[in-house]
């Protein structure tokens, strides 16, 4: 079992979670692994876009729950638990670069929780989706909840907790946990072309939008400086290689700067 990195030629890192016999639940190893894999790709500036995905036909199916017994025994192991899970994935959560996720087959618990911190969520048709914890008798954590609710917003969130049912992606689709759906035969191929696509723009302006759309979703005013940084991109070699090449009708080959 493990956290598997690999990188193409245009920068797009494949983070792959790869523990197939288990529906690639998560044990506290791979949490550590997950969490000390992006920080490294947070250091790099090489990195154009990220594919979360998982190995053997299924995406997450969360955490382990053959380890709760030893992990998450009384509430103050568990708050301990939460704290440094959720310090891991946040670090997907947080990251600079795009992210897209490329789910196949059980996307549950802890791993839907990881789908809806990536940027484009592409899902297979017969993908399936939920947060059936209250099966058996547990609640999520308020920054969980609010990760979720970020993306399906907090009656829809309610909804799926509440009731505990594991549904389709077409559904998924529809409360806007997902981005798009493929055919499952197609999912792969539908992700990384996204990725490619990303990869292609030019990146310092992705990781603005990135950080622009995160800022929105804080209620406080922007500030004077925050307002200037959406012009900064003017002053880049990547805006005057793609105006350049725009107005000689070649693609760019933008470098970051």
């Amino acid at each position: 079992m493990s956290i598997d990195l690999s990188r193409d030629d245009q920068g797009v890192v494949t983070v792959l979670i790869n523990r197939p016999a288990k529906r690639n639940a998560f044990t506290m190893e791979m949490y550590r692994a997950f969490g000390a894999a992006f920080a490294e790709l947070e250091a790099d500036d090489g990195v154009r876009c990220v594919v979360v995905r998982g190995a053997g036909g299924h995406f997450c199916a969360g955490s382990d729950i053959g380890g709760f017994g030893e992990d998450r025994d009384g509430r103050q192991q568990a708050r301990e638990y939460a704290d440094f899970t959720l310090e891991m994935t946040d670090r997907l959560k947080d990251l600079r670069h795009p992210t897209v996720a490329c789910i196949e087959g059980v996307c549950v618990g802890g791993g839907l929780e990881i789908a809806a911190m990536c940027d484009v969520r592409i899902a297979a048709r017969s993908a399936r989706f939920g947060v059936p914890i209250n099966r058996i008798g547990l609640t999520l954590d308020y920054r969980e909840l609010a990760d979720i609710a970020a993306v399906i917003g907090h009656a829809a969130a309610l909804e799926m907790l509440i009731e505990g049912r594991v549904f389709g992606a077409e559904e998924a689709l529809a409360k806007g946990l997902v981005t798009r759906l493929a055919d499952d035969a197609d999912i792969a191929e539908e992700a990384f072309a996204a990725a490619s696509r990303i990869a292609a723009a030019a990146p310092l302006v992705n990781r603005w939008h990135k950080k622009f759309i995160q800022r929105l979703r804080l209620s406080e005013p922007l500030s004077e400086a925050e307002k200037d940084e959406a012009y900064a991109c003017f002053d880049t070699e990547d805006y005057r290689l793609g105006r350049d090449a725009f107005a000689r009708k070649l693609k760019p080959a933008f470098v970051g700067r």
